[in-house]
């Protein structure tokens, strides 16, 4: 195996994310248990300075992020600030399925364009990313309004983490569903449960964890990034409204964001990579500005440019839809 070969291998995302996540997930939750908040928050900071020190790809990334939010170069207190942020939102996680984040800490933006939907009997696709904290809106649907989501991931810590959303909250039966690529079976199941007045949420801003081609490239805070066509290939499979939906944290409040995006999308099969394309550029707008907006809540800490290894837009060939 190359150099090259060997660094994309283990630089990808997916493979960073499985270094401790559930014994990681089972500490911080039974510290948070036993000793509470006070004692998690004071934990918090060795914790992150130990990830800080050590952590030089995700260090790096968090580095190569704010640069480009930011008009002068980040400082590394300002990168060790996004590491607490991270750490602060897996305190949001728990504390959330823990019932513990109450109404009055949430604040709703266009949350009559959900409803709407909601109140449609429809259902619908909701693209989430990793900026902000997506967990408060799946506890929140889940414990709160009563939604039925069914979560797509694409690690194999699915059911590490339905585990411990048991152990959290046993009344949640949110559904996490593990995939790498959407199959028939899984596109049949989804529209079913579409039909039958359910949402999917799925997130648009990581790539496959397969080598897949099914990737487009959109301009991203200055430079093309890659971004995956999974959901609005999902989207086009599901005939069903699509909607955005952002959870950021501001001055110790949470606003969900709602957003629409389209009341269909078709992706035909001619000019296919190029329709695709279009939706991934809508898809990406929306992001920069959130991210802009609040740059210390985005949670990729990998190279996000970079996470399609040695695939660019040029070498990209068009693929066919196989679902």
């Amino acid at each position: 195996m190359s150099t090259a070969a060997a660094r994309e291998r283990t630089s990808h995302w997916a493979r960073l994310e499985e270094r401790g996540v559930y014994m990681g997930l089972r500490t911080m939750l039974a510290v948070y248990r036993i000793l509470g908040r006070p004692a998690f928050l004071l934990l918090l900071y060795p914790v992150i300075a130990y990830f800080f020190v050590f952590g030089a790809t995700a260090r790096r990334a968090s580095r190569a992020f704010l640069s480009r939010v930011h008009t002068d170069p980040p400082s590394w207190c300002q990168s060790f600030r996004h590491f607490l942020e991270f750490g602060n939102a897996v305190l949001d996680k728990l504390a959330a399925w823990a019932g513990e984040i109450q109404n009055d800490d949430i604040v709703y933006e266009n949350r009559e364009i959900f409803e709407a939907l909601r109140r449609s009997g429809r259902g619908g696709l909701l693209i989430a990313s990793h900026l902000g904290n997506m967990e408060v809106c799946r506890a929140l649907g889940q414990l709160s309004l009563g939604l039925k989501l069914n979560v797509l991931v694409h690690t194999k810590h699915a059911q590490n983490f339905n585990r411990l959303l048991r152990n959290v909250s046993p009344e949640a039966t949110v559904s996490l569903i593990q995939t790498t690529e959407v199959d028939p079976a899984t596109a049949m199941l989804l529209h079913e449960r579409v039909s039958q007045g359910e949402f999917v949420v799925i997130v648009g801003d990581r790539t496959p964890v397969t080598q897949s081609t099914r990737i487009g490239w959109a301009s991203f805070l200055g430079e093309p990034a890659p971004f995956p066509q999974g959901p609005f290939i999902l989207a086009n499979l599901l005939e069903c409204p699509v909607q955005l939906i952002f959870c950021l944290k501001r001055a110790g409040r949470y606003h969900i964001i709602f957003e629409a995006f389209a009341d269909l999308i078709k992706v035909p099969r001619a000019n296919r990579a190029a329709v695709l394309d279009g939706w991934i550029s809508r898809y990406a707008a929306r992001l920069e500005y959130h991210c802009v907006s609040d740059p210390y809540q985005w949670f990729n800490f990998f190279d996000f440019w970079g996470q399609a290894g040695t695939m660019t837009p040029a070498s990209q060939s068009e693929s066919t839809l196989q679902v």
